[in-house]
């Protein structure tokens, strides 16, 4: 989940019944905290496969690079880089994921390969010129508006190495899957917020609605230019469905810049 804005955790959402039209950042920001400590554990059990469609960067990384894993969720990433001797830092807002993220790696932890922090009060800051390479898998899309987006990627920016590597995924917007949800779902499940601004419904076993998390569906072009106002160089797109096939409708579009 992000782990840009901060605001006093004295909010509880359950399912909303708000007019939309009165929501404010702080809002979407506390909700975003509180849906994922609420869906911690259920979130983490289905998100044990590895994210074999990331392989592909793994030959960005080397050891003894410095990686961070912006909204880490339960370090699920951690285990592509399992034979790499890197210095790797996991940043979320959710104290419920990264207990689970602390409890799995404990022996990356003591062998100080990893690190995980909480931002949901205190930002964690890191040298400039500092990172090797940058991830932030299926998180920058809950940020909520324009400004908390640049100001994230101008601080990646300055943190990174020269050469460094970001590497953004969101759901692929003009795909087939996306379009038939937003047919399907929008004035049933899908709550719509603004222009690309939704809420999503997260369901449990029983497809019983847990919380209903933010989302902010980015266009190609919106996400290039914002990336290029950052300062970064954006390298040709991606998309790609859990299964690694490639082409125009996967489900998830992989970003890759570099400063």
């Amino acid at each position: 989940m992000p782990t840009e804005l901060y605001f006093p955790p004295n909010l509880d959402f359950g399912l909303w019944t708000l007019d939309f039209s009165h929501i404010t950042l702080m809002d979407l920001i506390q909700k975003t905290r509180d849906d994922y400590n609420k869906i911690a554990s259920h979130f983490a059990q289905t998100r044990q496969r590895e994210w074999t469609e990331l392989n592909q960067f793994k030959p960005f990384i080397t050891d003894g690079q410095h990686i961070l894993d912006w909204g880490c969720g339960a370090g699920r990433l951690l285990e592509i880089f399992k034979d790499k001797a890197i210095f790797y830092f996991g940043l979320d807002q959710s104290q419920g994921l990264l207990k689970i993220a602390k409890k799995e790696h404990v022996a990356e932890m003591k062998s100080g390969k990893a690190k995980f922090f909480c931002t949901a009060h205190k930002e964690k800051k890191f040298a400039e010129n500092s990172l090797d390479n940058v991830f932030m898998i299926a998180s920058f899309h809950h940020l909520p508006d324009e400004k908390s987006r640049l100001r994230l990627l101008k601080k990646t920016l300055q943190e990174m190495k020269p050469g460094g590597h970001l590497i953004i995924t969101v759901w692929n917007l003009e795909s087939k899957w996306a379009k038939k949800k937003l047919i399907k779902k929008c004035g049933s499940g899908w709550k719509k917020l603004g222009d690309n601004d939704y809420l999503i419904p997260w369901k449990n076993q029983d497809r019983k609605v847990l919380v209903e998390r933010f989302y902010h569906h980015f266009s190609e072009k919106e996400i290039v230019e914002l990336l290029s106002a950052a300062g970064f160089k954006v390298l040709p797109l991606e998309k790609f469905n859990a299964e690694e096939n490639k082409g125009a409708d996967g489900r998830n579009l992989i970003i890759v810049a570099q400063k």
